[in-house]
């Protein structure tokens, strides 16, 4: 243990202290116009973007190690735990491509150039070579930033001083400096009177909706299961959303003991799907807002393997509070624990603080199987919807976003085709199809109750 935080410890002092010092005019500027972004690098060496990994700078010879990559995330793309990501996420990732090879020096986090920043090593053998990439995630309101530097074991200094200097001068387009701050954002409500400028109808075979001019949507399975995020890309944390269906919730830390101890370390093991789902102590609404982080975190496990639904569509919420609840007039299955509307104060996870009418339909199916443990299948979440926005902003545009909301609906077409596909699951959609339609009245009241 002592040896693996001396190699860290130096490993650290030698991506702080760059091996080569180059004065600022030394320096050459290069401008991404793929992702719309500029930084230096020094003249000796190569710059090259190569579609779906990002702009390389190139050491020695284009392809060749030792290299540096810069990959900047779309902004609704953010990370929610960057180091999660880079611990386990990342980490899965690299042993897929280079097997038992692989060690990961776990994330630290770290002031390099005036930023702050969340890094991870990992050492790794390829074609016969044993090699080292120093990854690096800095966190940005405009897109985070990854950056990796790959280099022959033992020898680091030139590529991480190349990614010292790439991620000092970083900027995107028109930022008038390399160091971006988040600026405060004040008058909240004075901007939100201009978010949204109008609606537009949207429609895409399967469904349609009235969404604010100029946001974006994220859609997600298919009819029972369907779920979809829209949000303003100026600012993420304006959204709306809905989900049918959102499984699974572990009911205890014991259960989930048990699963994680049955799964043990094989990774392709059934139980590995519940072993890592999160825990849901009480079958309450409070308690699955609270579950939005670790859901994130499991979707970034499983939905590179297919199994769950991309982890972008999930509300970034933590620290969830809920200021008034209503009972709610929409109709729910006898085994819904507790069916009402509230309205929230929560944090995004970058610490804005934000707010927002949510309602959902937490269930207790009545399955059990692990002796001593309360269930096998968990709980379920039915018709999980609701509108967010920063601090401030949702007096303004409560009536909108929920009259968008309002107008959702699956096309008769679409309706016709799931009748094909599952009896149980057609009779399900329209009984929620019915509900959504009430939705808007039923947040007014909740949001001006006291």
């Amino acid at each position: 243990m002592k040896r693996l935080l001396c190699l860290i410890l130096c490993a650290l002092i030698a991506f702080l202290i760059p091996a080569v010092s180059l004065a600022d005019t030394e320096l050459e500027e290069v401008y991404c116009a793929q992702a719309d972004f500029s930084t230096r690098y020094d003249p000796d060496y190569t710059t090259e973007w190569r579609d779906g990994q990002g702009l390389y700078i190139w050491l020695d010879d284009p392809g060749y190690v030792p290299n540096v990559l810069i990959w900047r995330r779309a902004t609704e793309k953010k990370l929610n735990d960057p180091a999660n990501y880079l611990n386990n996420v990342y980490r899965e990732y690299m042993e897929g491509l280079y097997g038992d090879s692989v060690t990961c020096e776990p994330c630290r986090k770290l002031s390099v150039a005036g930023k702050t920043v969340y890094l991870a090593r990992y050492h790794y053998t390829s074609k016969g070579n044993q090699l080292c990439m120093t990854r690096v995630i800095e966190t940005r309101s405009d897109g985070d930033v990854e950056y990796a530097a790959k280099y022959p074991e033992g020898e680091p200094d030139e590529a991480l001083a190349a990614l010292e200097t790439a991620l000092k001068y970083y900027q995107p387009a028109g930022a008038a400096s390399a160091n971006d701050k988040t600026e405060e954002k004040t008058n909240r409500p004075d901007t939100a009177k201009t978010a949204v400028s109008g609606t537009v109808r949207y429609e895409d075979g399967r469904f349609y909706m009235d969404l604010p001019i100029g946001w974006k949507i994220l859609t997600q399975s298919d009819y029972a299961s369907f779920c979809f995020k829209a949000w303003d890309p100026a600012e993420p944390e304006r959204t709306i959303f809905l989900f049918m269906k959102m499984e699974p919730f572990l009911k205890s830390l014991e259960e989930k003991e048990w699963y994680l101890k049955t799964a043990g370390s094989d990774r392709s093991s059934v139980y590995r799907i519940y072993a890592e789902a999160p825990v849901m102590e009480t079958c309450t609404l409070e308690a699955f807002l609270n579950t939005m982080p670790d859901l994130i975190s499991y979707c970034e496990i499983f939905y590179p393997l297919g199994i769950s639904v991309d982890p972008e569509v999930i509300p970034r919420m933590k620290d969830v509070r809920i200021i008034t609840k209503t009972k709610s007039p929409l109709l729910a299955p006898a085994d819904c624990a507790e069916n009402s509307v509230a309205r929230i104060a929560y944090k995004d996870f970058q610490g804005q603080k934000c707010e927002g009418v949510v309602t959902a339909q937490p269930r207790n199916p009545a399955q059990t199987g692990i002796p001593g443990i309360d269930a096998l299948m968990t709980y379920t979440v039915n018709l999980f919807m609701g509108v967010t926005a920063p601090e401030g902003e949702l007096d303004q545009l409560r009536g909108t976003l929920t009259g968008c909301l309002a107008s959702f609906g699956f096309t008769d077409e679409y309706v016709r085709k799931a009748v094909g596909f599952s009896k149980e699951q057609t009779k399900e959609l329209k009984q929620q199809l019915e509900q959504i339609e009430a939705v808007q009245s039923a947040f007014v009241e909740a949001w001006t109750a006291r």
